[in-house]
């Protein structure tokens, strides 16, 4: 499961370290710069640095505890983690999935519904309980082991670039880095993409759990 962090995640951080040299680099060796000699000994410490940067993002982003990398990831003030609310989105018809129906699930999960808590922060906790159960229960589905590995990627790699921003920035801030606004704007856009990536598979990796629960059920019959 946790081999992206030893193979996407990985590469993805490299690719980063490649732009820093590559940008500088661009800069050392121009045409009208001939000097190459002096120019390699001005790009060994940006190297170095950028480096350092790239294995420190790397080894903080393991550092994060899990409820810190959801924090960061779903802001709670725009949204919230898809298994604490996936009950209510069934029992109001709000998921677009055509691995199941709808109708279905809503039968399926009606005691469920039922029972939820009027209090929201009671009720996100429940649902995701819930879900949770479910999600245990299947596990090592082929399809939830899928959708999950790439919930992980995703979430990984968007506190990762966040890492990697904030040492950008310090370094940039603080001399060790020539200041250049191609770094920052790639690692912003980075930021909504892998946000909006992990997001989506976020809810893929709750909607396979649901669809496990109801391929299974049946078969049963």
């Amino acid at each position: 499961m946790k081999n992206y962090r030893e193979n996407e995640l990985k590469w993805y951080v490299f690719a980063y370290l490649l732009l820093l040299i590559g940008i500088r680099s661009n800069e050392l060796f121009s045409i009208d710069n001939i000097d190459y000699l002096t120019n390699v000994e001005k790009l060994l410490p940006l190297t170095l640095l950028a480096g350092m940067i790239c294995t420190l993002s790397f080894v903080f982003d393991c550092l994060y505890p899990v409820n810190l990398k959801e924090k960061l990831l779903f802001l709670k003030f725009i949204t919230t983690m898809p298994g604490k609310t996936i009950f209510t989105r069934i029992s109001e018809g709000k998921i677009d999935d055509v691995r199941f129906e709808i109708e279905k699930a809503q039968e399926r999960y009606k005691e469920i519904i039922n029972n939820m808590p009027s209090d929201k922060k009671l009720k996100e906790k429940y649902e995701n309980s819930m879900w949770y159960a479910l999600y245990r229960k299947y596990e090592k589905d082929p399809r939830v082991e899928a959708a999950q590995r790439d919930f992980l990627l995703c979430r990984d790699l968007y506190t990762t670039t966040i890492t990697m921003l904030v040492l950008t920035g310090l370094g940039m801030k603080f001399n060790f880095i020539q200041f250049s606004c191609l770094p920052i704007k790639y690692l912003v856009a980075m930021l909504f993409i892998t946000n909006i990536a992990a997001y989506f598979k976020a809810h893929r990796f709750v909607n396979s759990v649901i669809s496990s629960d109801l391929i299974n059920l049946k078969t049963k019959e």
